[in-house]
């Protein structure tokens, strides 16, 4: 069909040129002709579209390498910068690692030199309490309620709108009177006065509703005052008690020393009691060893009897320090020999007794106390039965003179424990008890 319409469309092409080309081709030679013509334009039409799909072909493989290329250079410049990060975060974990270890080790170091300096801690420090000092002084805190201490702010008077002013228009003079002017005149006038009635019942309105609203604001304001003076007197009477409850609990403190004091200098036990309660509440000890006490005091031989109580063996670090290692990336300890976890634990216990005879001793300037008798032990269970039990580790008896005669700068507390004939156990890391009741009066 296509060749049908392309023949005839020739044909139709060669009569309109048949008499310009008569002379050099016939017509079937000249329909020949512009078949050639026409193949060779399909020819050309076909190398051009060719040529452009081949041009486009290229283009895209072209944009393809582009693309893979660009995505191929990302991907490595993600792998360096993922790879920088990783080095990076690498880096600070290690950093972190020798930081927790630095800290482990500070924690570790601090703590054996606070159990190792138990006895010595207390020799720098005067254990005499003086109960003047305890007094207490009713000191109240100011009333701070700016809220409610402040007046509230009055409103201030809205402004008035302007009265309109009757202005009348000018009357005419000349000519103009004589020719109708007077009339025009009156009407204007007639139309002016017109007019500001209008303004002036307007502006009576704007008045109206100006006082209407400065009334609102003046009893909004009253409203107010009068619950912040309401507010306040509340908040007053509370203050107020609070300030009589102050002075009430300061005066029955006050009261309660006053007795302690007279107490102490008339040597009665619950006063004594009390005062070594005191002392004993102003002990520190490293919180790695907790001390705990209990006593009771015999007036009529002046005795104090003292329960001391030293946490467990099992409760002291175990650790000689810590490290890191990279390769595992792993935080580990190097265990404390055996022998220096009990040297060490042992000498705390006897430090402990010592310290706490000395304690009493000085607090004590008015030589209350004559004889002091101490167990120093542990509270634990009994493997045995499954009961709580306690397990004295060292008895000590001991009075002020023979005490006093001691320069604790210079000892050491296991060889100042057998100096004053005390009771020790042979082992006190393995919990044996004291075999004997040396150093404990009978």
């Amino acid at each position: 069909m296509s060749v049908l319409v392309a023949t005839v469309q020739a044909l139709a092409t060669i009569r309109t040129e048949v008499s310009r080309v008569a002379k050099r081709r016939g017509f079937f030679a000249e329909m020949q002709h512009q078949n050639r013509l026409r193949e060779q334009r399909e020819r050309q039409h076909a190398r051009a579209n060719a040529q452009a799909t081949a041009q486009a072909v290229r283009l895209s493989e072209k944009a393809r390498r582009d693309w893979e290329r660009a995505c191929a250079s990302a991907e490595r410049a993600a792998n360096q910068a993922s790879a920088a990060a990783v080095k990076e975060r690498t880096r600070l974990h290690v950093e972190a690692q020798l930081a927790e270890v630095e800290a482990l080790n500070a924690t570790l170091a601090e703590q054996y030199e606070a159990i190792d300096g138990i006895l010595a801690a207390t020799l720098e420090v005067d254990d005499y309490v003086d109960l003047s000092t305890l007094r207490q002084k009713i000191e109240h805190p100011p009333f701070d309620r700016p809220g409610l201490s402040t007046p509230t702010p009055r409103p201030l008077p809205l402004p008035l709108p302007p009265e309109p002013a009757y202005v009348e228009p000018a009357a005419p003079e000349g000519l103009g009177s004589m020719l109708g002017g007077k009339k025009r005149h009156a009407a204007a006038v007639e139309q002016a006065k017109a007019m500001y009635w209008q303004q002036h019942q307007g502006w009576q309105q704007a008045l109206a509703q100006r006082n209407h609203a400065q009334e609102a604001n003046e009893h909004a304001y009253g409203a107010a005052e009068a619950r912040r003076l309401q507010a306040l007197s509340v908040a007053q009477s509370e203050y107020e008690a609070e300030c009589a409850e102050r002075r009430k609990q300061v005066m029955e403190a006050n009261v309660q020393l006053e007795r302690l004091m007279v107490g102490l200098q008339e040597g009665e036990p619950s006063a004594l009691e009390e005062y070594v309660s005191i002392v004993l509440g102003n002990t520190v000890y490293p919180e790695c060893f907790d001390v705990q006490y209990d006593f009771s005091f015999n007036g009529t031989d002046r005795e104090l009897e003292l329960t001391v109580s030293v946490p467990s063996p099992s409760d002291l670090p175990t650790e000689k320090s810590f490290k890191y290692t990279k390769a595992s990336d792993t935080i580990t300890s190097t265990p404390l020999p055996l022998k220096a976890r009990k040297d060490r634990y042992s000498t705390a216990v006897a430090e402990v007794a010592v310290r706490t005879a000395h304690e009493i001793f000085e607090a004590d300037r008015d030589g209350v106390v004559r004889t002091l008798a101490m167990t120093v032990g542990v509270d634990t269970v009994d493997p045995a039965t499954g009961h709580p039990t306690r397990i004295t580790l060292v008895q000590l008896a001991t009075d002020r003179t023979v005490f006093e005669r001691l320069n604790l700068s210079g000892v050491q507390a296991a060889a100042t424990l057998a100096h004053l004939s005390a009771g020790v156990s042979k082992n006190p890391h393995d919990l044996v008890p004291v075999g004997n009741t040396r150093g404990v009066r009978g």
